[in-house]
């Protein structure tokens, strides 16, 4: 659906969900087209034996799901415009952690948006996250969540505030952001 909307012009925005951290909803059963039970299980499931190869199975399924779809946007001339629907289109991919379930040093992808100036064919990291309060979170103890944040490091808003920026929206502040991101936009 969100294909045939970006194709038609019908909308120029779109987020999809695939699940939620708490495991409730019918997306628990994605799992099932890979042979699994429920999601949320399988990531919880890492501490056991052969728990992150199938985490691993189910998490390669979604990603290839993804990259089914850039590739279509990307087949795709841009209506109107030039290049294809990828070029001038920006895909923010979230990744929800294995055993525990803590709001940084997530894994993202970032895909498309050529044309609006979007530099891609880098691994970014930003900051060194905090080993020693994720190492057992979660799965022993509660020390992760309950651990301190190392403020210094650069929040996640500063690349949505990155991306709304590139698109056009006229802000210079997003959800606690400290700036924009620089390495995220240039010349390929």
């Amino acid at each position: 659906l969100i294909y045939l909307a970006f194709k038609t012009d019908t909308t120029r925005v779109a987020t999809y969900q695939l699940g939620r951290e708490n495991g409730v909803g019918i997306s628990d059963y994605l799992a099932r087209a890979v042979g699994f039970n429920l999601s949320h299980q399988l990531s919880h499931n890492t501490k056991k034996p052969d728990g992150y190869k199938d985490f691993g199975i189910y998490c390669r399924f979604i990603n290839e799901e993804l990259g089914r779809f850039a590739t279509r946007l990307k087949a795709t001339p841009e209506p109107g415009g030039e290049g294809n629907m990828l070029d001038h289109t920006a895909l923010l991919f979230g990744s929800a952690s294995s055993a525990f379930h803590l709001s940084r040093n997530y894994p993202l992808l970032f895909i498309g948006g050529r044309k609006l100036g979007f530099k891609h064919g880098q691994y970014l990291k930003y900051g060194e996250g905090n080993e020693k309060n994720q190492a057992t979170s979660g799965i022993s103890s509660d020390v992760g969540w309950r651990g301190d944040m190392n403020y210094a490091e650069l929040p996640l808003s500063n690349l949505y505030l990155t991306m709304l920026q590139r698109l056009g929206v006229e802000t210079e502040s997003f959800g606690g952001s400290t700036g924009t991101l620089s390495e995220v936009f240039g010349k390929n």
